[in-house]
């Protein structure tokens, strides 16, 4: 094409800066007619865009463009402008562009073909603008989101170590008297054998005492330290759930909620055993918690096993929980009871993952289940 080899661009450009106030004047306009933004354009960015574009068409401006979509980007996020309408005004800007150039084209004796290639030129350097402040753009949004979980995830884990220190003193204080009283315990118990009454009440003390030792083992999952010092061991699962099941029955019959368990013959894993105790007696606890206003009260608890792993399921017919509710369940002092303290979930969590397993809850209209998967023999979490 001779005539497009012998088109003056330098010229060219020269009649495109001049119409950068026009343009950029009809585009501010255009932004605040159509209310796209709720704030004013800076003028010296919108200028400077087709002043640019001009430039592109005798120079190399692949650092200045980057450099004015990186200003025009830093703004947007400054204002908290949402990303629909960043490309909401570019494409105004391509409309109101043409709109004054096309007019002026006829007057500066271009022949179709020059006229193509000068469409061509100026439509890459558009688009390359638009990639280039949307891609500024999208790197802010995505830098301050990694800073925002960065923050989450530091006052998450500074809460655990909170809690690990206050766990680890607790254990420390209350280990001591807890022994000499187990001790003393068992020797009342020993010197009143045959005093049917009195064996009943120590019954009664060494069951609770064993209750309190569990929420001992559960609360100093949160510390680094093993789980008072228990030896990770070969368990049978229906008998580890036959002493859960225990301890929640008096529940279960009072409350007339119906009980089912799924547990297959002979399956075993290794655990710390009363910590993993304290996260079924946690689950089942506040499974017959979720039952209370149904007519119809169910608690399931199924087990299965495959490819080296254990999954349990506690399930009740309770209220679905909401999906905002579901997200937040295993949070250190997270709670929606009344007088809830919000870290029985969060103590559940620390002991399987001290098992190097995982928990998680799914909650449709039907049904609410907390699954957990624990390896059948692994070394655990140090």
């Amino acid at each position: 094409m001779p005539e497009t080899a012998t088109m003056n661009f330098e010229d060219i450009a020269n009649k495109i800066i001049a119409l950068s106030t026009t343009i950029t004047a009809q585009w501010l306009d255009e932004i605040e007619e159509t209310a796209v933004l709720p704030l004013s354009f800076p003028q010296d960015y919108a200028e400077k865009r087709t002043i640019l574009i001009a430039r592109s068409l005798v120079e190399d401006v692949h650092a200045d463009m980057q450099a004015w979509a990186l200003e025009i980007s830093e703004w947007m996020r400054s204002q908290r402008f949402p990303f629909s309408g960043i490309l909401r005004i570019y494409q105004l800007y391509r409309s109101v562009f043409w709109d004054c150039l096309r007019p002026a084209l006829a007057d500066w004796s271009l022949n179709d073909e020059e006229i193509v290639c000068l469409e061509g030129r100026i439509g890459q350097a558009m688009d390359e603008s638009i990639y280039w402040a949307v891609y500024h753009y999208e790197q802010l949004v995505n830098r301050e989101l990694l800073q925002k979980e960065e923050t989450i995830s530091f006052l998450h884990n500074d809460k655990l170590t909170i809690l690990g220190k206050i766990a680890a003193n607790m254990a420390h204080e209350l280990r001591n008297p807890l022994c000499a009283i187990e001790g003393f315990l068992k020797l009342i118990g020993e010197s009143t054998r045959g005093q049917s009454q009195l064996q009943t009440y120590i019954d009664v003390i060494m069951h609770e005492f064993d209750n309190l030792h569990r929420q001992i083992t559960g609360f100093l999952s949160f510390s680094k330290k093993p789980i008072l010092d228990e030896v990770y061991k070969e368990v049978r699962l229906d008998k580890l759930l036959f002493e859960v099941e225990v301890l929640i029955t008096p529940r279960l019959v009072g409350e007339g909620i119906l009980f089912d368990k799924q547990i297959p013959p002979n399956c075993t894993l290794y655990c710390y055993e009363e910590g993993l105790k304290q996260v079924l007696l946690n689950l089942l606890n506040n499974a017959i918690d979720a039952v209370q206003q149904k007519a119809d009260k169910q608690i399931r608890i199924q087990a299965s096993s495959g490819n080296g792993n254990v999954v349990l399921a506690v399930e009740n017919n309770g209220d679905m929980i909401p999906a905002e509710i579901l997200a937040n369940l295993f949070q250190p002092f997270f709670t929606t009871k009344h007088n809830g303290t919000g870290i029985g979930l969060s103590i559940c969590k620390n002991i399987i993952e001290k098992h190097n397993g995982t928990i998680h809850c799914e909650s449709t209209l039907k049904a609410t289940r907390f699954i957990i998967t624990l390896p059948v023999a692994q070394s655990p979490s140090v």
